[in-house]
């Protein structure tokens, strides 16, 4: 018996997270683009890698606090923390460019900390 092609496609976790992260990687481009950052940037690879370990403990954080669990919101706390490491790598990041979420902003606040 010849398995299917997608086996691990209908278990719904695999489905959730691969929701997560087609959004995280719009979220990403849209906000790339409004920067005017090239995506082939050579920091961009030290400023995703850096958001990505951050990233995992405030998913755990929110998580905890019963936040983030939609696609979009956990995507938007994954563009807080990119944002956050991009103005750290002298890359300019209005304020007001994020949407705002108050609960979101207070789990990457943590995390800095």
């Amino acid at each position: 018996m010849k398995p299917s092609k997608d086996e691990w496609g209908r278990d719904p976790q695999v489905q959730y997270l691969r929701k997560v992260f087609s959004c995280i990687e719009e979220m990403q481009k849209n906000l790339l683009q409004q920067l005017k950052v090239s995506p082939f940037d050579y920091r961009l690879p030290r400023v995703r890698e850096a958001t990505l370990s951050l990233f995992e403990k405030a998913w755990v954080i929110a998580s905890r606090k019963d936040l983030a669990q939609k696609e979009d919101e956990v995507a938007l706390l994954y563009l807080y923390i990119f944002a956050r490491i991009l103005r750290a790598n002298r890359i300019s990041v209005p304020e007001d460019i994020l949407p705002p979420h108050k609960e979101i902003a207070s789990v990457v606040k943590e995390v800095f900390s």
